[in-house]
């Protein structure tokens, strides 16, 4: 029988019910966990599909890896609603131990013709949602490890995209979503150091409705999309897992990859170049600046889908 390292921690999964965060609340469930799915059954583009997918799912996790779960079918983009929906998983489970933040739209449009509508509701979900769970769970975190001080657990996972570190053609909402989430990932990591609670990124290639909605602008782009359909979503799953377990409580502040069997750490933006002006002629001296120590050092104008379009590992 297979050792489970997550025994009777509670994990909460916005976005659980349906593709990669239904692979990590299902791989979770393996490990032991208590299951909490935040989903309120909505398309790819924010409307509401299935209001009782979360129920349905939910109930399928505790049959197949009899574990106890709960679904809550609110918008984590209304904060009223998050703070509610906490203090029903905390009544029920006495706790939270791990929280992935996976809900997310994808509505695209090129930046010259977007609508102010579509950009706040991919954020407000993405991104606004994201601060609403971390900001009611990372509480509750706080006041177990007040009263316990032997306790050093609190995992908070926050699945971004590599949108959001090389920025894809009509993705101005959803990249910038995804890039503020590697920032709350800092910022989080930085809050809770004292508290011991740990918050990293993963980003995933995996098939799903996002890389089913790619719309593939070169050859580079159709080759992501076709050898990201054939990647099963599970391995994402697996590295939540780790990350949450005892042995991933060493990382923090992290931005994680995986895409099948390829698991990445990324580097995060810091000065790479540098020059010191040394004329008054501020024109002549930034030229020969730029020209002497940037020019070829420059970070090429490719999207994340040309970035990864070889063949993964499967």
């Amino acid at each position: 029988m297979t050792d489970k390292k997550l025994n009777n921690r509670t994990a909460l999964i916005t976005g659980g019910a349906r593709g990669i965060g239904k692979s990590i609340a299902e791989n979770l469930a393996q490990q032991g966990c208590k299951i909490v799915i935040i989903d309120p059954g909505y398309s790819i583009k924010g409307n509401h599909d299935d209001k009782n997918l979360a129920e349905r799912v939910s109930e399928e996790i505790s049959n197949k890896y009899n574990v106890e779960t709960l679904a809550i079918t609110k918008d984590i983009s209304i904060a009223e609603d998050v703070k509610n929906s906490i203090e029903i998983v905390i009544k029920k489970f006495n706790r939270i131990d791990i929280v992935v933040n996976n809900a997310a739209i994808i509505r695209d449009g090129f930046i010259f013709k977007y609508s102010i509508e579509d950009w706040k509701k991919v954020i407000d979900i993405n991104l606004t949602g994201a601060f609403n769970i971390i900001s009611e769970t990372s509480r509750y975190m706080k006041e177990v490890v007040k009263l316990d001080s032997n306790y050093n657990y609190g995992r908070i996972i926050n699945i971004i995209s590599t949108a959001g570190i090389w920025g894809n053609y009509g993705q101005a909402a959803y990249a910038s979503a995804k890039a503020g989430l590697i920032a709350l990932t800092r910022v989080t990591a930085l809050d809770l150091q004292r508290s011991n609670i740990t918050c990293n990124s993963i980003a995933p290639f995996a098939a799903t409705r996002v890389t089913e909605s790619i719309k593939p602008q070169n050859e580079a782009q159709q080759k992501y999309k076709d050898s990201a359909l054939k990647i099963d979503s599970k391995y994402v799953g697996e590295l939540v897992s780790y990350l949450s377990s005892n042995d991933g409580k060493k990382y923090s502040g992290q931005i994680f990859g995986v895409r099948a069997k390829e698991v990445f750490l990324f580097q995060q933006s810091r000065p790479v170049f540098n020059f010191i002006r040394k004329e008054d002629d501020m024109y002549s001296d930034l030229k020969r600046g730029f020209e002497e120590n940037f020019d070829e050092n420059l970070t090429s104008l490719e999207t994340d889908l040309e970035a990864f379009s070889n063949e993964p590992m499967i």
